[in-house]
């Protein structure tokens, strides 16, 4: 692996954390709402949609309109911003969503409460969309787990180096997205709702690898 390999490995290993951090805190805070994907809100919007209930109908589409819009937003701002590194932009959105995060009681309805965090992980998952030449979500597990485990499946069985590298990379990324999850569980037991606050931590370690990959391109 070269050096941009190297750095741009690190950084997406570092957000993966923040990932893990917000997935926890969701389902956690927020009667078991994962805020960073949208399978299962689509699955009760179109439950809703059939007459299970207007308002909360009205809820999830606002929902799916917030990861809708992080979404456009992620894709379209390189367009307009073209030196700019959307992956900065991702951490100032990632920060202002858990100083938002922080101010809804635990009491609000789960899927409003979560508005912010479903706009933010949608602009990070575009942000940090891939590094090495491999695609991976850092606000999500299933394909990570797919593709590290296939990884090693095919290791096992031709040993070429590049199904290793595919195994360490999506092994790393889950090891961080799960190290997040951890820190999270720890942060909840002390300081509940507000705890979002902690992921400021590896939100900063995220910008200065990202930083470092950015350095390591100018060099």
């Amino acid at each position: 692996m070269n050096t941009k390999d190297k750095t741009q490995t690190a950084a997406h290993h570092a957000m993966a954390l923040v990932g893990g951090f917000f997935g926890v805190y969701a389902l956690m805070t927020r009667s078991a709402t994962f805020g960073s994907s949208e399978t299962s809100n689509l699955i009760y919007l179109t439950i809703d949609g059939l007459g299970a209930s207007l308002p909360d109908f009205l809820i999830r589409l606002g929902a799916t309109l917030c990861y809708i819009g992080g979404i456009v937003f992620a894709t379209l701002i390189p367009k307009f911003l073209k030196k700019w590194d959307v992956r900065y932009l991702s951490i100032l959105i990632d920060a202002a969503a858990c100083v938002l995060l922080a101010q809804i009681p635990g009491d609000a309805d789960p899927v409003l409460a979560l508005y912010p965090m479903f706009f933010a992980t949608a602009v990070q998952w575009l942000a940090y969309t891939q590094a090495a030449d491999f695609n991976s979500a850092t606000i999500f597990s299933t394909n990570n787990l797919r593709q590290c485990f296939a990884g090693l499946a095919e290791y096992l069985y031709s040993r070429e180096e590049k199904h290793l590298a595919r195994f360490r990379f999506y092994g790393g990324t889950l090891l961080c997205f799960h190290a997040g999850v951890i820190y999270c569980w720890f942060c909840m037991k002390l300081w509940g709702v507000r705890s979002i606050y902690a992921c400021l931590l590896p939100l900063a370690a995220g910008l200065f690898m990202t930083w470092r990959d950015s350095d390591s391109s100018h060099s």
